[in-house]
């Protein structure tokens, strides 16, 4: 059987729609995508980070990363601290109940991610897991490329 591109990649992307509106079903929003959770996940991982570098890591404007950090404050999840170095500069952290959150994401998402393979044997998954790469490589040499010109 001969597949188009197009049929492949529409199919990677209802995979993965499908996927989100499982999960989000099932165990509630795990989506790192949505600029809450991807600023909790980041943050559990990072530790303290500036505003400016959470922008950055984020791709995000620093308006938007600002709206983010207000919304996490008022739920309770995040910290702002003054800097000891630069008291222009906030630091922002979790806070216990930030961490708390972050890790119930985390094993959410781990459950998801699980779930989702398990209809594909060890070297099923190690295929997938082998295509993936080298789809990620091509996007990463296409911007190391575009950098240069």
């Amino acid at each position: 059987m001969r597949l188009s591109d197009e049929a492949i990649v529409e199919l990677f992307f209802d995979v993965g729609r499908l996927n989100r509106s499982y999960s989000e079903r099932v165990y509630g929003c795990t989506n790192p995508y949505k600029g809450q959770l991807r600023c909790l996940l980041f943050l559990a991982e990072a530790g303290e980070v500036s505003q400016k570098e959470l922008a950055e890591r984020l791709s995000v404007r620093q308006s938007s990363a600002s709206d983010i950090l207000s919304k996490l404050e008022k739920k309770g999840l995040t910290r702002r601290i003054p800097s000891e170095t630069d008291r222009r500069v906030s630091l922002i952290s979790l806070t216990e109940q930030g961490v708390q959150e972050a890790e119930r994401i985390r094993k959410s998402r781990a459950r998801v991610h699980s779930e989702m393979l398990t209809d594909l044997n060890e070297t099923e998954k190690e295929q997938f897991y082998l295509a993936l790469q080298k789809i990620k490589q091509y996007y990463l040499s296409k911007k190391e490329t575009d950098h240069d010109k």
